[in-house]
């Protein structure tokens, strides 16, 4: 028995923490292959940064300028984009195609984009406008997500406390007036 204590013990103390330190190591050295990792975007951030370009447009800037004066306050992830999208348009291309090293969350802000340089339109305006559908088709899937969420609660307590509410409180009774009934 204490041969196994000691075991255990040892293998906590030695072999455990190499293989975690070969862990961090491979990681390391896979994302060291692949590049540096992109960060995560919100739809918040997205909905802000449109907001930021608006203004940033309606101020009078150029378009690359406003998206690197946006890209400097903006969220890690935001900026990235906005960072990505304003060396595309640098180097010639499109609106449509600039947009497209944005992720997909940025949708309805390409699309007005594209849009507004295809009318010739001005598109802080309709900037606003996709800032102002982001956040509502954002709120619209986390009431969503709340409602499923409160689906599913009730299922678990469908399913556990009402076969023990019938087995301490409908069953005890049921079993009292069975047996007055009988006697």
């Amino acid at each position: 028995m204490s041969a196994v204590v000691v075991a255990l013990v040892l293998a906590a103390v030695v072999v455990w923490p190499a293989a975690a330190a070969r862990r961090r190591w491979w990681s390391t050295a896979v994302d060291a292959e692949r590049g540096p990792a992109r960060v995560g975007v919100t739809v918040e951030d997205v909905a802000d940064a449109s907001v930021l370009l608006a203004l940033a447009l309606q101020s009078g800037r150029g378009l690359v300028q406003a998206l690197e004066e946006v890209a400097q306050v903006a969220a890690p992830g935001a900026a990235e984009d906005l960072i990505r999208v304003g060396a595309a348009l640098r180097w010639g291309r499109p609106m449509g195609e600039a947009w497209c090293y944005a992720r997909d969350v940025w949708g309805p802000t390409a699309t007005a984009f594209v849009v507004a340089d295809a009318v010739g339109a001005p598109s802080a305006r309709v900037l606003l406008d996709a800032a102002a559908t982001l956040r509502e088709t954002e709120a619209r899937r986390l009431e969503q997500a709340g409602g499923t969420a409160a689906v599913m609660l009730v299922l678990p307590l469908g399913l556990c406390f009402l076969p023990a509410f019938v087995a301490t409180a409908v069953v005890p009774i049921v079993a009292v007036l069975v047996g007055t009934q009988l006697s």
